[in-house]
């Protein structure tokens, strides 16, 4: 069988997976072994020139004069259309799926590393699977299905949605691995539909309660999804409720320059029960992911809302909505109709995707009661900062950001965390509103001590933002602390577009009257 390929000119910092299948197959054939290898590359560097030349306008005549036959040997470059078996078992035929030995022997030290562009650790050019047992298949988008579906990637760390009681461990719940996977299989038709996405399902082993997961769990995410970036119109992240807005949350910071959807979701009923909430919250986000005009953040669906990431908190633990964004409206709920909040949408993103995978977690938060000890925080900050545990210090405090003015060796406790280069940040305890910091006289005190407002963010905003802006390593403390009242990936409400506060004067209302930012 002879094998016909063309050398393509690269395309948006990447080649497509054809021509890194011809590269490897040229690598392994009997041409190369036999020929001279200096010959051979000298004539690959040319063709390449030739094309990257020619570009689009490049003429009939000029293409066939750059067309190299060879004939591979063994399964150097995988047939198209052939079906191969994922770990999780593949649920839809597809016409190229490259696997990774063939990227390996392109990628790895040889002559042609110089026509292969590579790929830097926060920049998305060349995608290459993770370094792990497992292969997510890439595939390349809409190539000759006839039906140009969408593709998505769901991935599966566990959750309630993946478990069912165990009779080993007294009928309580616990994930069965595989179990989503078979139900997508067996019991979900509505994924036939012609207006469903194709869909490839990866779980990982082994599953995990939400409340195991944190930092390197994210940063493995955050990698999966950036590995596989150029290859899915969409991602869908299932896992369990009790940490997903931290996971979410801390998401959306690690990647910068979003330009596709990633929606998380769950369940509050495992899928083996017959009254499951978990088959319409995976259907809706699976819907969701693969829009004509999709909405390219971090979101979490449940229970028909979609909310942005980090403007969401868990709130109920025995209820279907179990979710809610008290400081800003849903960007979609669906019910008849899919109604958007297009006002609250974020604009597309600028730039290729980057990923943030550092996240410096030394922080500690702190929610205050009436007649707490001033000299048990005093300690705590005094240990923290002589051992560098301690770097951040988030104080849930009552109202708009009120604490005990009275008590001025608090405040003197405080202004000493910021001169120990501590970053003291101010939150409200409430569900509701945001932190006013020179409202009250006792706001006047915290602010004068060195703490910086958190404005209307959540808990899990504000510990993650935190995390993110520690970990990126090129940003002073005052620089940090600038930015904590900053959107950066729409998780705050500018302090300008606040409400005002209570009993404010006429002017007051009038100047902040129709301003509002992401």
């Amino acid at each position: 069988m002879m094998l016909s390929f063309r050398i393509l000119p690269r395309v948006c910092g990447r080649y497509d997976n054809a021509t890194r299948c011809a590269a490897a197959s040229l690598q392994s054939s009997s041409v190369f072994k036999e020929t001279s290898k200096n010959t051979l590359l000298s004539t690959f560097i040319k063709e390449a020139r030739l094309m990257a030349t020619a570009g689009n306008g490049s003429s009939d005549e000029d293409k066939s004069k750059t067309s190299i036959k060879i004939k591979p040997e063994g399964n150097a470059c995988p047939s198209a259309g052939e079906p191969q078996q994922t770990p999780a078992g593949l649920l839809f035929h597809y016409d190229s799926i490259v696997p990774p030995n063939v990227l390996d022997d392109v990628i790895g030290g040889n002559e042609f590393d110089h026509l292969i562009p590579k790929d830097d650790d926060n920049i998305t050019e060349l995608v290459t699977p993770p370094k792990s047992d497992f292969f997510i298949p890439q595939v390349k988008l809409h190539d000759g299905d006839g039906m140009k579906r969408k593709r998505v990637l769901v991935l599966c760390t566990g959750g309630t949605l993946t478990m069912a009681p165990d009779p080993k461990k007294g009928g309580s719940l616990s994930p069965v691995q595989g179990a989503l996977t078979e139900f997508m299989k067996k019991s979900m038709l509505e994924l036939q539909n012609e207006k469903m996405p194709d869909v490839v399902v990866h779980e990982y082993t082994p599953l995990l309660d939400s409340s195991d997961m944190g930092p390197p769990d994210w940063a493995l995410l955050a990698k999966d999804i950036k590995a596989n970036y150029l290859h899915f119109d969409g991602f869908v992240v299932l896992m369990g409720t009790d940490t997903m807005a931290y996971t979410a949350t801390a998401l959306s910071f690690m990647l910068e320059n979003l330009g596709k959807p990633v929606i998380f979701t769950g369940s509050q009923i495992p899928l083996a029960e017959p009254h499951t909430d978990a088959r319409q919250n995976l259907i809706m986000a699976l819907i969701f992911a693969a829009r004509d005009v999709p909405i390219s953040e971090v979101t979490i669906f449940f229970h028909g809302k979609l909310f942005r990431a980090c403007r969401s908190t868990k709130v109920n633990a025995g209820e279907l909505h179990a979710f809610d964004s008290p400081n800003l409206l849903p960007l979609a709920t669906t019910g008849i109709a899919i109604k958007e909040n297009d006002h609250l949408i974020l604009p597309p993103a600028r730039g290729v995707l980057r990923v943030h995978t550092r996240m410096d977690t030394r922080l500690l938060t702190i929610r205050l009661v009436p007649g707490f000890d001033d000299k048990i925080l005093r300690h705590l900050i005094r240990a923290g900062a002589e051992s560098g545990s301690l770097r951040s210090l988030v104080l849930q405090l009552y109202g708009t950001g009120n604490a005990p003015s009275v008590k001025q060796e608090f405040i003197e406790c405080l202004k000493e965390a910021t001169e120990l280069g501590i970053l003291v940040v101010a939150a409200t305890q409430c569900h509701k509103g945001s932190v006013m910091m020179g409202h009250y006289a006792t706001g006047r005190a915290l602010e004068r001590a060195g703490v910086v407002s958190s404005n209307d963010m959540t808990l899990e905003a504000t510990a993650c933002k935190i995390a993110y802006l520690m970990g990126r390593g090129d940003l002073s403390l005052d620089e940090i602390a600038d930015l904590m009242t900053i959107s950066m990936r729409g998780e705050v409400t500018h302090t300008d577009a606040l409400p005002p506060p209570p009993f404010s004067s006429a002017y007051q209302r009038g100047r902040r009257k129709g301003k509002y930012f992401y």
